[in-house]
């Protein structure tokens, strides 16, 4: 254990500090004193002014107005530049995404999960009065393919994400229709539970 070179400015414990942290001419205190500390010490000048001017909120939370407001006029952008909203999208597609890691992810999961499924997810959806087709329920819907995405993968001989963006027969939504997961579950041969 190294000797104590300075003592606890609340509680007179003798501590070690290193010799570089004297220069810079703080006050030392032990673990157990240190939230009595940062009580003791006052707010810097810049940090002051700032909150006078409003430009530092301690511990502001956004309000849902504010929210809103907010993904307004970034909706509002958007739509006035839709370029704008291309080319980051190509910027952050693929290699260029962030979270790439070499393209492990399968096909299937990739149209899945991208933009377009979205839209004809809901447009099906929206054509189908937002009601399953057989039984007439509103609850737990899901879009089955009528011919299975496999099987259109093979047949249009698709390799990519851009090939699948490209396939008009994918996304043509006469292929798709609404289903309750009951109904879902019993097209495929599956024993529903729930």
């Amino acid at each position: 254990m190294r000797t104590p070179n300075t003592k606890c400015s609340i509680c007179g414990k003798p501590l070690y500090r290193r010799p570089s942290e004297f220069k810079e001419g703080r006050e030392f205190c032990c673990a157990e004193c240190r939230s009595e500390l940062y009580k003791r010490r006052q707010p810097s000048p810049n940090l002051k002014l700032g909150r006078q001017k409003g430009l530092i909120k301690k511990g502001h939370k956004n309000t849902l107005e504010e929210k809103q407001k907010r993904a307004k006029s970034v909706k509002l952008f958007y739509q006035k530049h839709s370029e704008v909203a291309q080319i980051r999208g190509l910027k952050i597609r693929g290699v260029n995404h962030y979270n790439w890691k070499g393209g492990i992810s399968k096909l299937q999961l990739a149209i899945r999960t991208c933009a377009e499924n979205l839209k004809w997810i809901k447009s099906v959806l929206k054509r189908d009065n937002y009601e399953c087709q057989i039984c007439k329920s509103t609850k737990n819907l899901e879009v089955h393919h009528k011919i299975g995405l496999a099987k259109l993968i093979k047949d249009y001989n698709i390799k990519t994400l851009d090939d699948a963006r490209n396939c008009e027969a994918l996304w043509n939504i006469d292929n798709g229709i609404t289903l309750c997961k009951k109904c879902h579950y019993k097209i495929h041969g599956k024993k529903y539970e729930d």
